[in-house]
């Protein structure tokens, strides 16, 4: 594989790393700080990539939100049902969702990042275009 496509891996999605070098932080804050459990770097500290390649590029990470949430609410009930307690599943699960918000508010950026930001914006996330490396 050629240097400039090299990503980071599923280690450096689950540390909350740079999907380009996988080494940089992407959230300046704590994960357990309701204060600062959002606040996102501008680019990586180790290799430089603006995590932000445009004005409102995080916003598409609503659809993984509620993707993840969906996804969370049908496992619980599941969960909640083999367990035979599903008359509680209306009370366990809201509980549940609340305390993993901050998780899957970052998950979501980090699924923009790592799945959107290389696809659409391919200048920018791997340096040179493709095309005028195989023209060489």
């Amino acid at each position: 594989m050629d240097k400039n496509n090299d990503r980071a891996g599923i280690a450096a999605f689950i540390q909350s790393k740079c999907p380009r070098c996988g080494k940089g932080k992407v959230f300046s804050g704590s994960l357990f700080s309701l204060r600062s459990f959002s606040d996102t770097l501008e680019c990586c500290p180790n290799c430089n990539l603006s995590y932000e390649p445009e004005t409102g590029f995080f916003f598409g990470a609503m659809y993984f939100s509620y993707a993840l949430i969906v996804g969370s609410i049908i496992v619980g009930s599941i969960v909640m049902n083999l367990l035979d307690l599903f008359e509680y599943a209306i009370y366990v699960i809201p509980i549940l969702l609340i305390l993993l918000l901050p998780l899957i508010f970052r998950h979501s950026r980090l699924f923009m990042l790592y799945v959107v930001y290389p696809l659409m914006y391919e200048e920018k996330f791997y340096g040179k275009r493709k095309d005028s490396e195989e023209n060489k």
